[in-house]
């Protein structure tokens, strides 16, 4: 971002960080699988299909340079609709630049299975150097996301469109304005549920996505335990190599880990994220 505002126009603000361990750690293949407050940032039509409230909290940090961090929450107010919001935070340790964003998302089922959600955000940056400020902005942005579930559930197919409509407006110090939009992306994916036999309580997720061009696979199986449940996942990305992680809940929350291989900035990267039940 302090590039962004010293140097001239781009697409660097506002990067999709993708946070949240639990889809992180099945390659970010989620769009069809959501299903809990990471659905804010990867498709808000998969919070119709949280069982109860819950408040979500994820945090990166990159190198010891860079942090972000996500908190969000999601109430379902009646059967088949559910309303949210977010903040999303990322910040330099030397307190050159910071990023925000605040979301308010909801979604509703339209016919049986068929799920459509929407984000409206709201964008705003600085860039300092020491204690002189040399740029800000501000701006809007609107996700649109859609999953269908068939066969019971088993199956689900889910598309993303973030920052389907966006406007960013920068101020330099002593230069002129200028007005952008965000690049437009999109996903597409599958998911598959599949029960072990012999073991009423544990599953394996098997999902496939394609975001932007770019193949992503994941898997999760959870095992049920008398003490809580436990998630084992694993992921690949096709241009950004492989991804790990472990989860356990028990009772009104859950914990979750991911290990992502050079995804940021060419190397590895661990996630941490929490999720609370009421």
């Amino acid at each position: 971002m302090l590039i962004l505002l010293l140097n001239g126009r781009g697409n660097a603000a506002f990067e999709n960080i993708e946070l949240m361990a639990g889809p992180t750690g099945m390659g970010g293949a989620y769009a069809a699988a959501t299903h809990d407050t990471s659905a804010l940032i990867w498709n808000p039509a998969g919070l119709v299909r949280l069982p109860a409230a819950e408040i979500g909290i994820g945090y990166l940090d990159l190198y010891g340079l860079l942090g972000y961090s996500f908190v969000g929450v999601a109430h379902p107010i009646r059967t088949g609709q559910t309303l949210g919001a977010a903040i999303l935070n990322s910040s330099d340790t030397e307190g050159l630049s910071h990023e925000r964003i605040v979301l308010l998302s909801a979604a509703t089922r339209v016919w049986k299975q068929l799920c459509v959600g929407m984000s409206a955000k709201y964008f705003s940056t600085s860039v300092n150097l020491e204690q002189t400020p040399l740029g800000h902005g501000t701006g809007w942005g609107v996700d649109l996301g859609v999953q269908h579930a068939f066969m019971r559930e088993r199956v689900s197919i889910g598309v993303m469109l973030p920052n389907l409509f966006s406007n960013l407006s920068y101020h330099r110090l002593e230069e002129a304005s200028y007005d952008e939009s965000l690049l437009r992306e999109w996903r597409i994916g599958i998911a598959v549920k599949v029960d072990v036999p012999s073991r009423e309580s544990d599953a394996v997720l098997a999902a496939f996505e394609i975001a932007n061009g770019i193949p992503l696979a994941g898997c999760e199986y959870r095992y049920g335990a008398r003490h809580g449940e436990f998630a084992f996942r694993l992921g690949w990305r096709f241009t950004d190599g492989f991804t790990a992680g472990f989860g356990y809940q028990r009772d009104n929350i859950s914990l979750d880990y991911a290990y992502v291989s050079r995804r940021y900035v060419g190397s590895y990267a661990s996630l941490f994220s929490v999720r609370v039940f009421y």
